[in-house]
């Protein structure tokens, strides 16, 4: 995510520690007890990771969404001119735990990395095989020496993002370029960014080695081309559309069906009725008007709210306010806080109002069951703040973020998405 990526990752790391620390009791308990064609990326879950899923992600992840909104913004990209053809490539994706969606690609001379795709940010990195390895624990490192189709940059790369004292944290590399191949599609001279430098323990809970950007050229840190309008130029794509189709489950373990990543036209299989279309109202991430959030019959939440679809975060965000609102609603505390994200009782899903966002003339509602994150017998609420409201949420160029709402895995789960590159808008259906 590109205000940036790494404040989602906060927020992931967050529930994934409360998912950890339940899941140990648990276990204590028992033992003593007794359209057409496309290319697909299939998203994965691995069970021997999910002791490690939990709440303390979420709250890396919210950290670091925070600081992503923070960098550069520049002007709307006009008139790209995309050719538009008749066949159809796409690809395929995976989940873990309802919490990150990521999936395989292959780099230089067929090394593989585990990815995070991330609609809020425009940059692919990787760690590298000069970050130590203690640094970049379990994680899978780029090797130049072992590809043949390695062009050297060296330019210098650095992400900053905060930690939980909102101190700035930084990580550094330097970009470099070679083929990278995603569901079969192999792009030409792709510039990425090397990570040398990872802050201690960031992606200790990580089920993915780096992340790969899906947002507009104008947010690209260093200038990079995306590897999305890599496809689009290279012909690889026969449309500028992808598309997400994100599963859910509340089994408490990570599975290989976590759902896809479409490159290309949407597959109408995967969704019912027609789409919903809205433009964006501004370039760089997927942003648009929503004109309303109510939850419940009559409990109107925001009126034409700005709001940013962002699978690399897991909840719903909402302004500060909001959130006190919503955990009013819904009977919520601040003694349920825990790691920067709250707890209810699962016993309670069936009495808690439905959530309907008006999209583009057309009601998309979310159930309880839907804006609840449930882990076995662990639930968490869907809802959640950049902050406590006592500090601004300014960009670079002094636009204000502290109204903007970031649909999440939350939302993205619930339906079918496709984001069209060529007319700047943005699709949604009910999933199938």
């Amino acid at each position: 995510m590109q205000w940036n990526w790494m404040r989602n990752l906060l927020l992931v790391l967050s529930l994934l520690l409360l998912l950890q620390v339940n899941e140990s009791v648990e276990s204590r308990s028992r033992s003593s007890s007794r359209r057409r064609r496309a290319h697909h990326v299939q998203l994965q879950r691995h069970d021997h990771d999910h002791h490690e899923k939990s709440l303390s992600s979420l709250q890396f992840e919210m950290l670091a969404l925070r600081t992503k909104l923070k960098l550069k913004s520049s002007p709307g990209i006009q008139g790209q001119g995309f050719k538009v053809g008749t066949s159809t490539p796409s690809v395929s994706l995976g989940n873990a735990y309802n919490t990150e969606y990521f999936g395989t690609i292959q780099i230089g001379s067929k090394q593989t990395f585990r990815i995070l795709f991330d609609t809020a940010s425009s940059n692919l990195w990787i760690p590298s095989i000069q970050c130590p390895a203690d640094n970049c624990t379990r994680m899978q490192r780029f090797d130049s020496s072992q590809s043949s189709s390695f062009v050297a940059n060296g330019t210098a790369f650095e992400i900053q993002y905060a930690t939980r004292n909102n101190q700035p944290t930084i990580l550094k590399g330097f970009l470099s370029t070679d083929d990278v191949e995603i569901a079969g599609l192999k792009i030409k001279r792709q510039t990425f960014a090397e990570i040398t430098s990872l802050p201690p323990g960031v992606f200790n809970r990580a089920n993915f080695d780096g992340i790969l950007g899906l947002g507009f050229p104008n947010i690209a840190i260093g200038d990079v081309t995306p590897p999305f309008y890599k496809l689009i130029e290279q012909d690889l794509i026969t449309q500028p559309t992808f598309s997400l189709y994100l599963n859910r489950n509340n089994s408490g373990v990570m599975d290989s069906s976590g759902g896809k990543l479409l490159l290309g036209p949407s597959d109408p299989t995967l969704y019912s009725g027609c789409l919903t279309y809205v433009p964006l109202s501004k370039v760089g991430y997927w942003q648009f008007t929503t004109t309303s959030i109510v939850l419940g019959q009559e409990n109107t939440l925001c009126s034409n709210c700005e709001s940013i679809i962002d699978v690399g975060t897991s909840l719903i965000v909402a302004p500060h306010a909001v959130l006190m609102k919503i955990n009013s609603l819904l009977g919520i505390t601040e003694a349920d806080k825990r790691d920067g994200v709250y707890t209810l009782s699962c016993s309670r899903l069936k009495s808690l109002p439905n959530l309907t966002f008006n999209i583009g003339r057309n009601d998309f509602v979310l159930t309880p069951s839907d804006y609840v994150v449930q882990f076995k017998t662990t639930c968490v609420s869907g809802f959640t703040s950049l902050d406590d409201g006592s500090s601004e949420m300014t960009d670079a160029s002094g636009n204000d973020y502290s109204s903007l709402w970031i649909f999440g895995d939350v939302f993205i789960g619930t339906f079918y998405i496709e984001f069209d590159v060529g007319y700047k808008r943005v699709g949604i259906a009910p999933k199938i």
